[in-house]
């Protein structure tokens, strides 16, 4: 047995610390040595205090930050210090190995799903933070899924070892049935022969040794044993641990089922050969790498951050990046539309930079902070970029490499690379922009198809909480204004609108954490100075029967005549009908354009009993032209012209049923005004309610509190209880569910030694059930806190929208009332 530290006995962790005055950005790495990685976790499951220690193991910080005392490096905002939460996703980049980790924290609460989406649309991969007491979360789900969705390789951590009431082999166990995915143990927990089985390392599977870390220490010094000095038990352990990680891999890899063939001893197979087996693996998304831990207490970092480096990919080893040529239209009068076409970016389209923009910050000192990613070719300094997505021009002035709240300039960001551009008021989040990779001001002359790129945007969640923010005073007006589009350029998940009839601007955002600490950065930080109603809730109207049909001409001039004729009418189910119409928002409301229009003229009976001709006069006006027009002429008074209370519609479906334009017309704008008038007249006089969005919400209790979870939830919430199940019975009857859950019970795991120290750990974890119902929104306003006092603080829960359902009659009128209150 011997003591050292543990990077100089495994030169595969050697520290290199971060130079945060490099002038280059990562020069001297090839995007080989990139890995741009993301932590994903349930709330409280350790991921900023995992951060933490990854960046003091790494040389980048020289001391460690705690979560309980406000000092973290990651969450610096002030109302993060304050709660102990991470609400912002933080970037910053540390070396280890010789490669250079571009990393990025990410919140778990629910509120601030939006910052989980857009950082994980720019990852290569994510490590996965487990509470080894609380196992799988709800949240955990969730972003797991998230990532998933978007092909992201992932990496667990089951952290919180050193608790009464951990469980390693049933937290794996649930990851493989809950999450749907093998695993590949990487490290199993050793605990102390004492009678409180206190959590002391790992046993290194890979390499064949035993890590304990010294008790009160900073992480860095080391016992590493080799597996043939330990104990007897600890070698049966590693035996069968390793043969089941060799085992598993055959059934993926091809080449490591001949190694076996050679010897037929699962033994006998090199870690070389494993590590290259184990990396394809994870890269394809057929396997996830295990590891345990104990960050508070500096335990099992190291070989997590090693784990990063060996398994997750690089940016030349995700899928060709997938793009879009944007529609187009050719000049002069017969222009016609280009549609839009997918791409791949390569080695073909040379000199081109393209990335993406995934973040905005406003900086009190700096200025905007533009946050990026390369996916193509280099960014440089004082190079001119063309945004894609809204059509303009603008210079780089100055790039930064950040670290959390901190920065250096550089002169570029490569390739496969994560970083700042300063001072750029254009750009938003979801921004495509381009530029020439030598040439800093040879933009536009790249290939025409170049500056019609368009990168995957990121998802914005529709949002279902609001709040009404006035001015305090007149004067105060321009002010809030200012600051409210501060703030949206930084958080795309919340919008305003404003009323004009009633002067009144609404805040809408994903919960009621969200809004509060929108609230209080609109104060804080943007010094508004503003009065701030209460939450409200995201109600919508919709009809219930068709409209008649209403004709309307716009003649902007003499001679210049643009005719519609449409009728609106509910839409009950989104069936395959609704697939073949033009969406017009996230709304579910449609646009029905009839394409026979254009294979006959058509006359009808107009007001008057005038016969009015719709015949099709302009050639240059194609199918697609039309039909896009008709949807943006659709937009204005569906958004805010609600018969009942001004609010938006929802599942309404206008059909076009005649146009006509004059010859001489080539534009659709008067057209578009026809429509919007005519939708507005149906408006005025449709039979219409309102309807409520239906949460599914999920109580996790202990059996003792379900009664009084079920009575609030049923009687004074109106909600309706679907089903009262363990955990485990989530997806029940779901065929992959049930595939998962048998791959869980035959996968390999150590026992769980401390599981059931501790008699409460016990009982809260074997007895504790999930409650589904069926819940209106607007009764959960204000929950959590009812939930806690009912449970004292054990319970917990998750929601998300169902459905919009139309509220019931007796309804009606109170939430009519509150609205205009």
């Amino acid at each position: 047995m011997f003591t050292r530290t543990l990077r100089a006995l495994r030169p595969l962790s050697a520290v290199q610390p971060l130079k945060m005055a490099s002038r280059h950005y990562s020069a001297k790495n090839t995007t080989k040595k990139i890995r741009n990685i993301g932590i994903i976790a349930h709330i409280d499951a350790g991921k900023t205090t995992t951060t933490e220690r990854i960046l003091y193991l790494s040389g980048t910080i020289k001391h460690l930050g705690n979560v309980d005392e406000g000092d973290t490096t990651m969450d610096f905002l002030p109302a993060e210090r304050e709660r102990g939460i991470t609400i912002a996703s933080a970037a910053t980049s540390f070396n280890w190995n010789n490669h250079t980790v571009n990393l990025i924290d990410t919140p778990g609460h629910a509120d601030f799903t939006f910052e989980v989406i857009r950082s994980i649309r720019v990852l290569d991969g994510a490590v996965c933070i487990l509470d080894g007491v609380a196992g799988v979360e709800a949240q955990t789900e969730k972003v797991w899924k998230q990532a998933s969705e978007m092909g992201i390789p992932k990496i667990a951590f089951v952290n919180k070892m050193d608790r009464a009431g951990a469980g390693f082999g049933r937290t794996v166990k649930e990851i493989v049935s809950k999450l749907r995915t093998r695993v590949a143990l990487l490290t199993v927990p050793v605990f102390s022969k004492s009678s409180d089985q206190v959590f002391e390392g790992v046993v290194d599977i890979l390499n064949g040794c035993v890590i304990t870390w010294t008790t009160g220490g900073d992480g860095k010094q080391t016992v590493v044993v080799p597996v043939s000095e330990a104990s007897a038990e600890v070698q049966e352990e590693y035996q069968k641990a390793r043969t089941a990680l060799v085992e598993t891999l055959t059934e993926l890899d091809e080449e490591l089922v001949e190694k076996f063939l050679e010897s037929e001893d699962y033994m006998q197979i090199t870690t070389e050969d494993i590590k290259r087996a184990l990396r394809t693996a994870t890269i394809n998304n057929d396997i996830v790498p295990v590891l345990c831990g104990a960050s508070f207490r500096n335990i099992g970092v190291q070989p997590l951050m090693d784990a990063v480096v060996d398994f997750l990919p690089s940016p030349a080893e995700r899928p060709p990046t997938d793009a879009l040529i944007a529609k187009s239209y050719t000049g002069g009068k017969k222009s016609k539309v280009i549609p839009e076409r997918a791409i791949t970016l390569d080695d073909s389209m040379k000199n081109l930079c393209c990335a993406l923009c995934f973040k905005v910050v406003q900086d009190p000192q700096k200025g905007t902070l533009v946050y990026v990613r390369v996916y193509k070719g280099e960014l440089k300094q004082n190079s001119v970029l063309y945004n894609t997505t809204s059509g303009t021009k603008d210079r780089v002035s100055r790039l930064l490499k950040v670290h959390a709240d901190t920065t250096s300039e550089v002169t570029s960001i490569t390739e496969g690379n994560i970083g700042v551009i300063l001072g750029s008021q254009g750009l938003a989040t979801g921004d495509t922009i381009v530029c020439h990779s030598i040439k800093k001001d040879g933009v536009m002359k790249l290939p025409p198809d170049n500056r019609l790129i368009q990168l995957k945007p990121i998802a914005v969640p529709p949002p279902v909480f609001f709040v009404r923010i006035d001015p305090a005073s007149i004067g105060d007006t321009r002010p809030m204004n200012e600051a409210l589009e501060l703030l949206l350029r930084e958080d795309p998940s919340l919008n305003v609108s404003f009323d004009d009839e009633t002067n009144q601007t609404t805040l809408s955002g994903m919960g009621e954490l969200h809004l509060e600490i929108a609230q209080n950065r609109l104060i804080e930080d943007f010094k508004a100075n503003i009065v701030i109603g209460p939450i409200i809730i995201s109600y919508k109207e919709t009809l219930n029967e068709p409209t008649k049909s209403i004709t309307k001409t716009v003649e902007p001039e003499p001679g210049a005549v643009s005719t519609v004729r449409l009728r609106l009418e509910p839409i009950t189910e989104m069936d395959e009908a609704c697939e073949n119409e033009n969406v017009i928002d996230h709304e579910q409301n449609t646009v029905s354009f009839p394409y026979e229009l254009f294979d006959a003229d058509l006359e009808s009976v107009g007001e008057g009993n005038q016969r009015i001709s719709f015949e099709r006069d302009t050639k240059e006006l194609t199918p697609e032209i039309m039909e896009e027009c008709f949807r943006v002429g659709s937009i204005p008074p569906l958004v805010s012209c609600g018969p009942v209370c001004r609010l938006p519609l929802r599942s309404v479906r206008v059909v076009i049923e005649a146009w006509h334009i004059a010859q001489h017309i080539n534009n659709t704008a008067s057209l578009k005004t026809a429509t919007r008038l005519a939708i507005m007249e149906a408006l005025s006089t449709a039979n219409a309610t309102l309807m409520e969005p239906i949460m599914n919400v999920y109580v996790s209790v202990n059996e003792a509190d379900i009664g009084l979870v079920v009575k609030d939830l049923s009687g004074s919430r109106n909600g309706q209880i679907v089903s009262i199940m363990d955990p485990s019975q989530l997806n029940e009857g779901d065929i992959h569910s049930e595939e998962y859950v048998a791959m869980a019970t035959n996968t390999y795991v150590p026992a769980d030694y401390t599981m059931y120290l501790s008699k409460h750990q016990d009982q809260t974890r074997t007895q504790q059930s999930v409650v589904h119902a069926r819940v209106p929104l607007r009764e959960m306003v204000g929950y959590l806190k009812t939930l806690r006092s009912m449970t004292q603080g054990r319970g917990s829960f998750t929601m998300e929208v169902d459905q919009y359902e139309a509220v019931t009659p007796d309804k009606i009128q109170p939430i009519v009332d509150s609205i205009f209150a």
